[in-house]
């Protein structure tokens, strides 16, 4: 239901957009009834219909079954030893030998002996295969679009009102969601100088979630041993299914069991609209224009989260739910004059004055329950243990804007903007900030001199502006803390205990001295154009400085809190940007375009808080997305490799590698980005492609250390009963006069991979990947099938990410867990990438 999308880069938008325009505005226009034939209603009605398909995973070993050391172990999670071509002659459980199960069923040729079979009531004895277990538990995710659209146009109005809905099931079982949107909306002009109108959205939608990262709903599914069948055994024993019954005793839940067990939902209900009036003179005159304008606006919307551990979950075994639940509402109130003054044929003067009113008012309450009394019931009235806590956040921004910009001769252009904004979010006296932007544009090629047919068109410009942004600025206060039982397993502790509550300082404190963060922004460009639009080529070279940047610094446990927030630090960043656009061909029965879009964009820290050398922005313990003082920003840090002076890995008497120190280990950020895409008309046919290359950058896969160390990748399995010496490695051999070692050339064979696997593990490096990609983004076709004025149906047909080429083979390069700091620095566990197929129609009448 978009009808345009406009987006307005740099900083130079911030000034009169205020604080949530810091990075940018991206301008969407919805549709209306403008466009609609005038005097008949307008019906438009669109479908789709898309399926995802799993489009990258691991690749497996298909070899050696579950157990170590040689020995066959049905409840081990490893998969090191023995072969699975040996399990039917296993001493204990292998249908060939004589061992207790053959004495109670009697030899089984060619069969072994699976308790989680049994522990179902089923058919115990089993022959020895591989399985793919990721294959077998993904499925094919569909989603079902479907929009219809009337809108009519009158002599002095018009309206629109759209339904919507959208309905889609993932990939992992059980997961899914449900959308319903519905949009209205009117102009009137009630005047020649009067215009009302008004547009209200609603949209109510409900999500399907599983878990992901250390408790994801696939962690069983990666590390499953390929001789072990999850789709086939059932994950809860024989007339319990409150019992798992899994291929190892951990923390993790049975994927199967999971889905069945632990529901994790999303519910929403969103309204975002709003109202204005506008009065319009041109004072009896065509050269000068006065537009009022006064528009109210509310955003108002719930979210629902359900986060619930069946009982039986191995991290809640008497079960567990988190019930989340937040009420924001916005209230959005702009006044704005507009003035536009012909002078002359030379000059025009473009004059705006506004006033933003902003009112955020946010409530969050928090349930959560344990310990269910009896299973089956899933709910906070099940619970023998209970706590809750609310908040309730008001936040109230007034700005005041003013644009003024003269243009001379269509050829030089200077604009100039300012804006103050006081937040009630901030320490009293740094609530009012400040900020301008200055703009000047030339287009040479409106000298009579410099006209010509091959440059046709030719503007160089320039621009300054400062942005302020403010912080949540929150006073102590106390709350009830909670403990968790641990990493992988443990009761919490959950207040009241014996009916007493406790009460201590929150853990993070605010600077009283907190200010705003501020960016100054400079930016050089230039947009040409040569032989009347064959070909186009911008450019943009932008360096923004920030200063006072608001971080969060770790505090000495000593002062009774963990963190601060504060002015923490300075950073630049530096941006070329770079777009090209060719149409060679254009012809009645066939045209061509494309286009290429280079950007570069390099972040780096200059300071941090006194004292502070770098801070964490995400992470686990190891390994850590870090900001460091002198660092490409983001890092990520944690256990290195041990190295001599010349950088080679430094290995132990086994030919092991060996630990560092924690240390910086990967630069997250791209060394360029390089889009393509290209429209192609071929009769009535309209072929469309995008591509996307990301050159640079390294990322985290814990999934990559967690397989190999449980012996169920490819890797590992062709690393197996073979000798071989860590690549780039020197030994030691001793020491000199001073104590520092003294190394040589490596040549100590590791024959043993279940423990240099092992020690892979400990070492976060070994796990850093270079994030280069390139993906076939999206190819379509459309095609309309019959044209006429009184009905128009379009056809298409459309795939997406049907093609990648990466270094990070078996994974999706853009997986991601955690907070937005996190992302495209982790991946463990995460869900694979998919390649989605669909078609659909459009049809106007």
């Amino acid at each position: 239901d978009i009808e345009s999308i406009n987006i307005l880069k740099g900083q130079a938008a911030s000034a009169l957009y205020g604080m949530r325009a810091s990075n940018g505005v991206i301008v969407i226009t919805t549709k209306s009834g403008k466009g609609a034939d005038k005097g008949k209603p307008t019906i438009t009605f669109s479908t789709n219909l898309s399926f995802d398909k799993i489009s990258t995973l691991p690749e497996l070993q298909q070899e050696y079954a579950q157990g170590s050391g040689g020995t066959f172990d049905p409840s081990s999670p490893f998969a090191w030893d023995p072969k699975i071509s040996e399990l039917a002659n296993d001493p204990t459980y292998g249908g060939n030998t004589d061992n207790s199960y053959t004495s109670q069923y009697g030899k089984q040729s060619g069969k072994y002996y699976v308790p989680q079979l049994a522990a179902a009531g089923m058919n115990p004895w089993a022959t020895p295969q591989a399985y793919n277990n990721m294959k077998d538990f993904f499925e094919t995710g569909v989603s079902w679009s479907n929009n219809v659209n009337v809108a009519q146009r009158f002599d002095k109005g018009n309206y629109s009102f759209s339904l919507g809905n959208t309905t889609s099931n993932g990939i992992v079982p059980s997961t899914g969601m449900d959308r319903y949107n519905v949009k209205m909306s009117a102009e009137a002009q009630l005047h020649p100088n009067w215009t009302t109108g008004f547009n209200g959205n609603f949209v109510t939608s409900k999500i399907s979630k599983q878990s992901t990262a250390n408790t994801s709903v696939v962690a069983t599914i990666y590390n499953a041993p390929v001789s072990y069948n999850m789709a086939g055994i059932p994950s809860h024993i024989e007339g319990d299914p409150y019992t798992q019954n899994t291929y190892r005793d951990s923390w993790i839940d049975d994927a199967y069991w999971a889905v069945d067990n632990n529901q994790f939902s999303e519910r929403s209900q969103r309204f975002f609209g709003n109202a204005f009036v506008k009065y319009t003179t041109k004072f009896g005159t065509d050269n000068h224009k006065l537009d009022i304008k006064y528009q109210i606006g509310d955003d108002a919307y719930t979210t629902n989260y359900s986060e619930i551990y069946g009982y039986g979950s191995t991290w809640a075994p008497t079960g567990e739910d988190s019930e989340y639940h937040y009420t924001v509402n916005e209230l959005n109130s702009l006044l704005t004059a507009a003035y536009t003054w012909n002078i002359n044929e030379e000059w025009t003067l473009d004059a705006l004055i506004g006033n933003e009113f902003v009112d955020k008012k946010t409530k969050y309450e928090y349930a959560y329950s344990m310990n269910f009394n009896f299973p089956g019931w899933n709910h906070l009235n099940n619970a023998s243990v209970f706590s809750n806590e609310s908040q309730y956040n008001k936040k109230r921004t007034v700005g005041n804007f003013a644009n003024l910009s003269v243009a001379w001769k269509n050829m030089l252009y200077l604009s100039g903007s300012i804006r103050n904004d006081i937040v009630s979010s901030m320490p009293r006296d740094n609530r009012s900030f400040t900020y301008p932007s200055v703009s000047l544009g030339f287009i040479f090629t409106e000298l009579a001199p410099l006209k010509n047919n091959i440059l046709t068109f030719g503007k160089i410009r320039a621009s300054y502006a400062e942005v302020g942004m403010a912080g949540d600025y929150t006073q102590s206060y106390y709350y009830t803390p909670s403990y968790g039982g641990g990493f992988y397993m443990g009761n919490p502790i959950v207040y009241p205990i014996n009916g007493a509550m406790a009460y201590i300082p929150y853990y993070k404190v605010y600077d009283p001295n907190l200010k705003p963060q501020n960016t100054k922004s400079y930016e050089l460009g230039a947009d040409l154009t040569f032989l009347n639009g064959l070909v186009t080529l911008n450019y943009t070279y932008s360096r923004q400085n920030v200063k006072d940047q608001i971080f969060e610094v770790p505090l000495a446990g000593s002062t009774g809190a963990s963190s601060m927030i504060m002015n923490g630090g300075k950073i630049h960043t530096n941006t070329h940007e770079l777009t090209l656009g060719v149409s060679p061909v254009d012809t009645k029965n066939f045209k061509l375009d494309f286009a290429f879009n280079f950007s570069k964009i390099d972040n780096y820290v200059d300071e941090l808080a006194p004292g502070v050398e770098s801070i964490m922005l995400g992470g686990f313990v190891t390994p850590q997305v870090r900001a460091g003082i002198g660092d490409k920003f983001p890092v990520i840090y944690g256990k290195s490799y041990m190295r001599n002076d010349e950088g080679k890995i430094v290995v132990d008497k086994n030919g092991l590698p060996m630990q560092g120190e924690d240390a910086v280990i990967g630069t997250v950020s791209p060394d360029f980005r390089l889009g393509f895409n290209t429209n192609i008309e071929l009769y009535k046919f309209r072929i469309s492609a995008v591509f996307d290359w990301k050159q640079g950058g390294q990322m985290y896969s814990g999934t990559a250390g967690e397989m190999n160390y449980y012996g169920v990748s490819k890797l590992s399995g062709d690393m197996r009963n073979t000798e071989f010496i860590v690549e780039n490695s020197v030994k030691e051999t001793g020491k000199d006069a001073d104590g520092n070692s003294i190394y040589a050339p490596n040549d100590i064979k590791v024959t043993d991979a279940q423990a240099y696997f092992t020690r892979r593990r400990s070492i976060d490096e070994s796990y850093i990947y270079d994030n280069s990609y390139i993906k076939l983004r999206e190819l379509s076709v459309s095609y309309p099938v019959f044209s006429k004025k009184w009905l128009n149906v379009n056809v298409n047909v459309f795939a997406r990410n049907i093609l990648v080429w990466s270094e990070m083979k078996g994974f999706d390069p853009e997986a991601s867990q955690g907070n937005d700091n996190m992302g495209g620095a982790f991946e463990r566990f995460s869900l694979p990438g998919t390649a989605s197929y669909g078609f659909g129609f459009n049809v106007k009448f």
